[in-house]
């Protein structure tokens, strides 16, 4: 019986996590976005400071979106393929993005085309987190795996 209890709680842990990944980081990423992005460079750049930067920095990211991938990595990450496509996917994301952010506290330093790019990569990522969570939880199985009929309880 132990077996199955090791194998349910496997399974939990890895929805957990790929759940607190789309989550702290899929979420994050696109907090304050609108169902239209903005077509103005001003209000675009500031929206992408408050969801990318943390408050020492000027935005409201908290906690900072990029620390809680690297935490998230560096405490689940063991639990998923190295090379799995969606993690690659986010993973380059987060690196593209944290190249961006410090053209976000320069005026002159992002154009409007750049800032749209930038949002593209943090909607890219958005979904690839997304993509993520759903597919472990349908690849996983249900959390908790009981013979049909099994009523629990003593014997």
């Amino acid at each position: 019986m132990a077996k199955t209890h090791d194998v349910e709680d496997r399974r939990l842990r890895r929805k957990t996590a790929a759940f607190r990944l789309k989550h702290d980081v899929g979420k994050a990423l696109r907090w304050s976005a609108p169902e239209e992005r903005e077509s103005d460079a001003a209000a675009l750049r500031q929206r992408l400071v408050a969801d990318l930067l943390p408050p020492a920095s000027g935005g409201s990211a908290t906690p900072d979106v990029l620390e809680s991938f690297f935490e998230w990595k560096k405490e689940e990450g063991h639990l998923f393929d190295a090379g799995d496509p969606d993690l690659a996917t986010i993973g380059r994301a987060v690196d593209r993005i944290a190249a961006a952010r410090p053209l976000l506290l320069s005026l002159e330093g992002s154009s409007l085309s750049s800032l749209f790019a930038l949002d593209d990569v943090c909607l890219e990522a958005s979904r690839a987190c997304t993509a993520f969570y759903r597919r472990v939880a349908v690849e996983d199985g249900p959390e908790i795996v009981r013979p049909l009929g099994w009523r629990g309880g003593g014997a």
